[in-house]
């Protein structure tokens, strides 16, 4: 590992490095920062190589071992999918109540920021929804990217691969291989990430430039103080669960980094599973709970969503009242969810919302624009939302962190996470 190597920085390191000279090449040479979009092009078809067979191999190494305590393992399950729901709930409410706190809205300019996304969806069809959780073509789902039908299929194959435990030892063996071999592919993936870093902020201030911040800098500070209220009472959660909260938090810091600056959990999702495992959490509870996670607990899009909808609401002069509350908070919490696999799902739940409430959906142009700055935060929130959900995961299964074999280092990970804060 580079953070081992006398003179070498770590990878944390190195893409605070790569995140502050992108910023300074993007504001100050912006003609040379945007011909360098192949590098983060080249950095994100990497990690889609990689993240749809981990989501299948990992859900269905997870779920096998998990066979021998079907029981403990459902629970498990159901009360973070309970927990999804209130922290989702929180997240909408917090949104919402941040708006009316500061008003952002008010007085704000009606001057559209962008066009419409092409093609995009009229709300959510939510029988397609839910016959689109059986994938008619496992293959077919994995070249697509859809993450839920091929989440579903892992879960499946894991059970019933563990219903006929005693023939399938072979393939599971065969399974963890070449699970071991993506995490180590995942390895070579992120050493170039610093690189992919630089390249993707220099050319998203290069495009946008500071100054469209200028008209929404009001709505964009309500939106970080918002994230980072949230980010509080999340590790207050952690802190609740035993672990020590700066230890997670430096134990994920890589896939917080990349989420930040490249804006997709979908990148972040194989590091992110690599160093909860490495931080000791049982593999059946990562590979089952992370990637629910990161489908259904998505808490910094939810607040975004609501604010953004709040903000929108002020600027139209619409009269508040506890039915647009209620309205708004309920639509957010379930919108978010059901546009995970939609294309462009946070603009499609916020016109869907934004209709609800009597507003047109062309609204949504007066911050389209910057939305690129707004995203940031709420991907990073999003990762750290579902580091929370899978230790909450690991507190209520009654499983110990174990310690990990294959490297020194991660003993001492596990004897950190066991400080105090």
């Amino acid at each position: 590992m580079a953070n081992q190597r006398k003179g070498i920085l770590s990878v944390p390191v190195q893409m605070v490095a790569g995140l502050v000279l992108g910023a300074l090449f993007g504001m100050f040479v912006p003609a040379i920062a945007t011909k360098l979009s192949f590098l983060s092009a080249m950095f994100a078809h990497a990690i889609k190589m990689v993240v749809m067979p981990l989501i299948l191999l990992s859900v269905t190494v997870g779920t096998f071992r998990a066979g021998a305590q079907r029981g403990r393992l459902g629970r498990t399950a159901v009360l973070s999918i309970a927990f999804f729901v209130v922290a989702t709930f929180v997240a909408a409410a917090l949104g919402l109540g941040l708006n009316f706190l500061f008003h952002p809205g008010v007085g704000a300019s009606m001057t559209e920021t962008a066009s419409m996304p092409k093609n995009l969806a009229g709300g959510v069809d939510w029988m397609q929804f839910v016959v689109d959780l059986i994938p008619a073509n496992v293959v077919s789902a994995l070249a697509a990217g859809n993450s839920v039908p091929v989440l579903v299929f892992g879960v499946l194959l894991g059970a019933a691969l563990a219903a006929v435990q005693d023939k399938a030892g072979p393939l599971v063996a065969v399974l963890d291989s070449m699970l071991a071999a993506l995490f180590k592919l995942t390895d070579w993936v992120v050493a170039f990430s610093p690189v992919a870093i630089f390249a993707t902020l220099a050319g998203l201030l290069a495009s946008k430039g500071t100054s469209a911040l200028t008209p929404l800098l009001k709505l964009l500070g309500v939106a970080y103080l918002g994230m980072a209220i949230l980010a509080i009472l999340l590790t207050l959660i952690v802190k609740a669960t035993g672990l020590s909260a700066r230890a997670v938090v430096k134990h994920v810091s890589e896939p917080l980094i990349l989420a930040f600056t490249t804006r997709s959990s979908e990148i972040t999702f194989p590091l992110h599973l690599k160093k909860l495992t490495e931080m000791g959490v049982p593999q059946p509870i990562a590979s089952t709970i992370l990637p629910l996670s990161y489908i259904f607990n998505r808490d910094g899009a939810v607040l975004y969503t609501a604010l953004a909808v709040g903000y929108l609401a002020d600027v139209y002069h619409l009269t508040w009242n506890w039915p647009l509350v209620f309205t708004i908070v309920v639509l957010t919490t379930i919108m978010i969810d059901g546009a995970a696999n939609v294309p462009s799902g946070a603009v499609v739940a916020i016109t869907v919302i934004l209709a609800a409430i009597g507003l047109p959906a062309e609204a949504v142009l007066l911050i389209l624009g910057v939305d690129a700055f707004f995203d940031m935060g709420r991907t990073a929130l999003n990762v750290y939302a579902s580091t929370v959900a899978t230790a909450f995961a690991l507190r209520v299964s009654g499983e110990p962190l174990q310690p990990a074999l294959e490297r020194s280092d991660r003993s001492q990970a596990l004897a950190s996470l066991r400080g105090n804060a």
